[in-house]
C-alpha cells in the first residue's frame, strides 16, 4: 500500500533525478520534474538533427554499475543493451590488434587471465601491471598521503608502456583527466567500487542507441501513471517563503514543501544565487567526432587505443542516408585543449587519423561528418558541503559524490544516498 506523502519537486531530469524520481514513487512520493529542454538527460542526454538520434557521449558500463542499471531492469529495456559476459576489450596499437581478454567468468581470476594474456605488453610488464593491481587493492587511503596517481605508478613498478598501453586506457576516460590531475585515493576508491568490492566477473554493456532514449518513453509513461508529471520550463529562480519554497519559470511561479536539484554544478549555483567565488568549480571537456563511412570499415563494437592520439572509437552499421552506412564515433576524454580549434580542422585531423589507424582505404568515401562538444562533460568541486545545508532543498548529481568519478553510477548513487536518507 502506497504512502500519501507530499509532492516533491526535481529540478532538471538527468540520470541522477530520474533515478530519484523512480525511488520517490516507489517510497509513495508523487513528483513533478522541471526540465528546460524538450528531451531528457542533461549531459548524458542526446541529440537530434538531420543524422538522426546521437548521443552526446558514448556510454558503455560495467555489469557493477548496480544503482544504474536499476532503471535498465525497472522497465526491462535488458534487450536493447549488449552484453560482452565476460571482459573483452581490443586495443590497437600501431596498427597491430591486441586484446584485454578473459575466457573465465570468476573474479579474480578474470582478471588476472586478461592481463596475462594481453600480448601487447611484454610479459615482464603485464607482471607489473598485476603487481600494480595489487598494490592499488591493498592501499591502505587512511596512513598513505594522497600523490597524484601517476608518481604512485611509478613508485609502483610501473613504466611508461604500462602507463600507455594498460593504465591510460583503462583510467583515462574514466576520469576524463590526465593520471597526473587525480590521485592514488581517487583510483584506489574506483577500482574497489568497480572491481576489488564486487569480486564479480567483468563484463561490459552498452547500448547501440542513445541511452537516455531508450529510457525516456517508459520513464514519461511510468511517471504519468504515478500521479507525476513532467513540466517542460527553465527554473530560473528558486526562494524559499516561510514554510515553501516557491519555483519560479519563465512563465509561472510553483510552491513546494521540499525540492531536489539535479542540475549541472554552475546552474545549480546560479538557481540558488549563490556566489560564484565561494565554490570553487573545475570542468573537464568531452569531443566525440562522428563520421560515416559508406562501406564498413570496422568489425568490432568499440576499440581502445594506445599511443595514438585516439582513445577509444565505437562503431554502428547505420542506414541514414537510405543506403549502408557506418557510423564510426571518436571519443576523446580531457579535450579542454582542443576546445578552441576549429570543427573543419578537428573533422579534417582526426579523418586522417582514423583512416590511417584502421587502415581504410582510398575508395571508401566519407559520407559526413560532426562534432559534439560536450565543454563541462566532468565537474569537480571541493566545496560540495556549503551546497548540502539547506533545509528542505536537496541536490543529487555526480559531482556530489567525491570518491568516485563523474559516471552514470555516481549520479545514480547520489539520489539513492538522498532518498534513503532524508525521504
Amino acid at each position: 500500500m502506497k504512502n500519501q506523502k507530499e509532492k516533491i519537486s526535481i529540478i532538471g531530469c538527468g540520470i541522477s533525478t530520474i533515478y530519484c524520481a523512480i525511488k520517490l514513487i516507489e517510497k509513495g512520493y508523487e513528483v513533478q520534474i522541471f526540465e528546460q529542454k524538450k528531451s531528457l538527460g542533461g549531459r548524458a542526454g542526446y541529440i537530434s538533427n538531420k543524422y538522426g538520434e546521437i548521443d552526446i557521449g558514448q556510454h558503455i558500463f560495467l555489469e557493477t554499475y548496480q544503482n544504474f542499471y536499476k532503471i535498465i531492469k525497472k522497465f526491462k529495456l535488458e534487450n536493447h543493451f549488449e552484453n560482452k559476459r565476460n571482459l573483452e576489450i581490443p586495443v590497437i596499437d600501431n596498427n597491430k590488434k591486441f586484446y584485454i581478454k578473459s575466457k573465465i567468468s570468476f573474479y579474480p581470476l578474470s582478471l588476472i587471465s586478461s592481463v596475462l594474456s594481453y600480448k601487447s605488453l611484454s610479459f615482464k610488464n603485464r607482471l607489473s601491471v598485476l603487481y600494480g593491481l595489487i598494490k592499488l587493492k591493498s592501499l591502505n587511503t587512511k596512513n598513505e598521503k594522497k600523490i597524484p596517481f601517476s608518481f604512485w605508478l611509478k613508485q609502483n613498478k610501473q613504466n611508461e608502456e604500462t602507463v600507455k598501453k594498460f593504465w591510460e586506457i583503462i583510467c583515462k576516460p574514466a576520469f576524463n583527466i590526465s593520471l597526473e590531475k587525480f590521485d592514488n585515493h581517487d583510483a584506489y576508491n574506483l577500482f574497489k567500487y568497480m572491481i576489488f568490492d564486487p569480486k564479480k566477473n567483468i563484463s561490459i554493456r552498452y547500448s547501440k542507441k542513445p541511452i537516455l532514449k531508450i529510457i525516456e518513453k517508459p520513464f514519461k509513461e511510468y511517471i504519468s501513471k504515478n500521479n507525476s508529471k513532467i513540466i517542460f520550463e527553465k527554473v530560473v529562480k528558486i526562494n524559499k517563503k516561510n514554510e515553501n519554497i516557491i519555483i519560479e519559470t519563465k512563465k509561472n511561479k510553483f510552491k513546494s514543501k521540499k525540492v531536489i536539484i539535479g542540475t549541472n554544478l554552475e546552474s545549480t549555483i546560479n538557481l540558488m544565487e549563490i556566489r560564484k567565488e565561494n565554490i570553487k568549480i573545475s570542468n573537464s571537456s568531452i569531443i566525440n567526432i562522428v563520421f560515416w563511412f559508406n562501406k564498413k570499415v570496422m568489425d568490432e563494437d568499440y576499440v581502445a587505443f594506445s599511443n595514438s592520439d585516439l582513445e577509444w572509437v565505437f562503431s554502428q552499421d547505420s542506414n541514414e542516408f537510405n543506403t549502408f552506412s557506418q557510423k564510426i564515433i571518436i571519443s576523446l576524454s580531457d579535450t579542454d585543449d582542443l576546445l578552441k580549434v576549429k570543427n573543419s580542422d578537428l573533422t579534417r585531423n582526426f579523418e586522417k587519423k582514423i583512416r590511417e589507424e584502421l587502415c581504410i582505404n582510398n575508395d571508401v568515401k566519407t559520407i559526413s561528418s560532426l562534432v559534439i562538444r560536450s565543454p563541462k562533460a566532468t565537474q569537480r568541486t571541493n566545496d560540495a558541503k556549503k551546497l548540502l545545508r539547506i533545509k528542505n532543498i536537496h541536490f543529487v548529481g555526480d559531482w556530489i559524490i567525491d570518491k568516485l568519478p563523474n559516471t552514470m553510477e555516481s549520479a545514480c548513487l547520489s539520489s539513492d544516498i538522498l532518498v534513503r536518507n532524508e525521504f
